[in-house]
């Protein structure tokens, strides 16, 4: 039976409703020992799990987390991925350390802890003088640092994408978005609100700049993140090309999401949404040799196709013979970690030809 499809949905809300009639019903009748009580104990506990089940399912169905069973048991296919632009390369565990990182920012006037992923070169002697490209990974809302991190199992495979010789070694920054919880900017700079965007490209950029060895260049700095992350990499290169020079949007969308959440994030301000809109910024002259890579899932509803106005579909049609950007289309799965943590060594050998690392 399909995880997604409406029979298991419409069976677990049937069993939903039966289990606890059953119940009813049989508690009317005497009990018939302690064998009696067991079972009507097991049949309440199994009829609270069912519902939750159902509703996990009903969530599964509307927002795409997951695309089959095998998907949500873990069983994701592994292996190489390139993306499809001249033979991207592809990467053959964990390793390095992370710092906490606090930041007060003194533009934004945000403050957040930022967790910087250090490779295990960057305490070696041979690499003292080395000053470390920089790859900027974002989470997804609400998610944090820690959580994208860890999900990508990013020391790890960066470990291993450093030592296969795919990629040079590497500072990674993983900043919060979420900094005037529990709003979601949208990595935007609200008019009269939070800053996020300045949070971003100034405070932490700055931040790092002043505590690790790496270098001042925009040319190896990339930006990277997952669902609302991805947005915000997208928008970054875009927005701020003079400060990022590659983008790799991972279940990504394309144009700011407007919602509860969210508020106004625009003042009511046309051009100031477009100018935060990735799919209206690619479309500009200035912008169609932007490096970016777009990294999506045909099933996923969430940012494939349908749920967005500007989705990863419409972005990779609208960049259709774009010179720098490239694509990882995976065949199923939902929108999920499960799905996208296998993508990361294709991202980062695309951001090893394109920015340096």
């Amino acid at each position: 039976m399909s995880l997604t499809g409406q029979p298991l949905f419409v069976l677990l809300v049937a069993l939903a409703i039966l289990i606890p009639l059953f119940l009813a019903i049989s508690w009317r009748r005497r009990p018939h020992g302690r064998t009696g009580q067991i079972l009507r104990f097991i049949a309440m506990v199994t009829a609270q799990l069912v519902a939750v089940a159902a509703v996990g399912v009903w969530a599964n169905n509307s927002f795409g987390f997951y695309d089959n069973w095998t998907d949500l048991l873990g069983g994701a296919a592994a292996g190489s991925l390139q993306a499809e632009t001249n033979g991207v390369l592809p990467v053959g565990g964990a390793g390095g350390r992370v710092v906490a990182l606090p930041v007060n920012g003194k533009a934004s006037r945000a403050s957040g802890i930022v967790l910087v992923w250090l490779p295990s070169q960057y305490d070696q002697p041979a690499f003292k003088n080395k000053q470390f490209p920089v790859l900027m990974m974002m989470p997804g809302q609400p998610g944090t640092p820690e959580g994208v991190f860890s999900q990508f199992q990013f020391a790890r495979q960066a470990t291993q994408a450093i030592r296969s010789g795919a990629v040079k070694p590497f500072v990674a920054v993983f900043p919060p978005l979420m900094i005037a919880p529990p709003r979601d900017t949208e990595c935007t700079n609200v008019p009269r609100g939070p800053r996020a965007e300045t949070w971003l490209t100034q405070d932490v950029r700055d931040a790092v700049l002043a505590h690790f060895r790496v270098s001042r260049d925009s040319r190896q700095w990339s930006a990277a993140g997952w669902s609302t992350g991805g947005f915000c990499a997208a928008k970054l290169v875009l927005h701020q090309p003079a400060q990022w020079h590659a983008a790799a949007a991972i279940g990504g969308y394309f144009d700011a999401e407007i919602d509860p959440s969210t508020g106004n994030l625009f003042g009511g301000s046309a051009q100031l949404r477009r100018e935060n809109s990735p799919i209206w910024l690619v479309r500009q002259p200035q912008d169609r040799n932007a490096h970016l890579l777009i990294v999506v899932s045909r099933t996923d509803r969430h940012s494939y196709d349908g749920v967005h106005y500007a989705d990863s579909k419409q972005m990779i049609n609208e960049t259709r013979g774009y010179p720098n950007v490239s694509t990882v289309v995976l065949p199923s799965g939902g929108h999920n970690y499960t799905v996208y943590r296998q993508t990361l060594p294709a991202v980062l050998s695309w951001c090893a030809r394109t920015a340096g690392l």
